[in-house]
């Protein structure tokens, strides 16, 4: 075991003439942020990494894996085959499953999981730290129930989450889940980093990664997302003053301004749906008007929210939705109308955090119910009560949801036996035993045990 050493961070030489052009503010934190990466720690860090089937050649984030290098981390790859045969650089050894385990019971151990598949294996591991590098979807993987709740399961686990996708980062952030986003337009290196006796060049997302790792690793509350978020609404807008204004890039400006509490957020979203109706999108009071209403909630401008929820309402569920946050909002409950709407626009973390500050008994109920949407297992069911438990129907779902957490802490036994108990009323617990299986072979083929 390694010590993790000094990073001693250069910055980019610039591109342009500086003097007389002052830099966006992005740019300037992101300076700041790559000499603040040159810290020194007096912990040692393993990394046990838990790839994606294919062997090396196919792990989605090399570049990724060599910045855990050149922090000095050892580094573990999980599989049943050589380092020979999955073709690893010399500083990653092979260890097995059974090795991994050992390895995470030790202090300052990170599993680093690159596929979903691997959910239940590291999940009843309870590593220390646990931090998702999420890849896009193989073959018939998309297609797959398994792979969207697998996913949704190991973010609920995670302690940093990365992905390629920026559809995938953004609703990460809405979710309220420490992220980065490992893409970019630009290529040029923000920053280097000294390792070997080599300078080795680090775009910018690169940097809020290794930032991200560190505060993760430490202990420290994330920094990082509003930097990341505040250079993607800067490249967003400067791309709509050259493009003009643009349905999908007023959007997205949109919602970075709003995830930013930038008070230019409605007129963005006003903009992109106007440019929406003006192209014919026929579905656009939902997916671009209703927005708004999130908008307007976090602002705290209820009535406003809640109009807009009602106009952008295009069935009859919604309608008497829509007639119950009146009634709510008629009798003071403007709080829990609030974290409706944020909730209704996929918003679970500003939803929580006014939940939160709400308290009682029906935010008790609907912290629960955003916990199950997000499937944030052992949060849902910290918030469980015996007094909730009154009808076959609550003892159905409290038994589902226990199942799920028996498995997730590797109880598999325990599992099984509460699935079974519900499969005569509920026919999805057969369903959930039938993906336990399936991700005891998909874990086979991860080892590469089969093929």
């Amino acid at each position: 075991m390694s010590k993790c050493g000094e990073l001693q961070m250069e910055h980019a030489e610039s591109l342009t003439d500086t003097a007389s052009k002052p830099k966006p503010k992005h740019e300037e934190d992101l300076e700041k942020t790559a000499t603040d990466l040159s810290v020194s720690t007096d912990i040692a860090v393993q990394y046990v990494l838990f790839p994606r089937k294919g062997g090396w050649s196919s792990f989605p984030y090399p570049d990724i894996a060599a910045l855990f290098a050149a922090q000095e981390g050892t580094i573990f790859y999980v599989s049943s085959r050589t380092a020979e045969d999955e073709e690893l650089p010399k500083a990653i050894q092979v260890i097995s499953l059974a090795e991994a385990e050992k390895r995470l019971q030790e202090p300052h151990t990170a599993a680093i999981v690159a596929h979903p598949y691997w959910l239940m294996a590291v999940a009843s591991l309870q590593p220390e730290i646990c931090i998702a590098l999420l890849p896009e979807p193989v073959g018939d993987e998309a297609s797959s129930p398994l792979w969207e709740s697998s996913i949704s399961r190991l973010v609920g686990i995670a302690d940093l989450v990365a992905t390629s996708s920026e559809t995938r980062y953004m609703k990460l952030l809405f979710q309220g889940t420490r992220a980065i986003w490992l893409g970019g337009e630009d290529t040029s290196p923000a920053g280097y980093i000294q390792y070997d006796g080599t300078r080795i060049p680090l775009r910018d997302y690169e940097i809020f990664f290794m930032h991200a790792l560190q505060q993760a690793l430490t202990g420290k509350p994330d920094r990082i997302t509003t930097l990341q978020c505040r250079v993607r609404a800067d490249y967003y807008r400067q791309l709509r003053a050259k493009t003009g204004a643009h349905e999908t890039i007023s959007f997205l400006l949109s919602a970075y301004e709003y995830l930013l509490e930038d008070s230019r957020a409605a007129a963005s979203l006003k903009e992109a749906f106007t440019h929406a109706v003006i192209n014919g999108r026929q579905d656009c009071l939902v997916s671009h008007y209703r927005f708004l209403s999130a908008i307007y909630a976090r602002s705290g401008q209820i009535e406003e929210a809640l109009q807009v929820f009602g106009i952008s309402a295009n069935n009859e569920q919604e309608r008497h939705h829509y007639e119950q946050l009146c009634r709510w909002l008629e009798a003071g409950e403007e709080q829990l109308v609030r974290a409706e709407l944020l909730r209704i626009n996929d918003d679970y973390g500003s939803a929580l955090r006014v939940l939160d500050e709400l308290g009682g008994e029906t935010a008790r109920h609907w912290k629960f119910r955003i916990y199950q949407e997000t499937e944030c297992v052992e949060d849902a069911l910290a918030l469980v009560h015996a007094s909730d438990i009154q009808d076959a129907t609550s003892l159905l779902q409290y038994r589902q949801l226990s199942g799920t957490a028996l498995a997730l802490r590797g109880e598999r036994h325990g599992a099984v036996r509460l699935f079974l108990e519900t499969a005569a009323e509920d026919e999805e617990a057969l369903a959930r035993i039938m993906e336990l299986e399936l991700l005891d072979q998909a874990v086979q083929q991860l080892l590469g045990e089969v093929p």
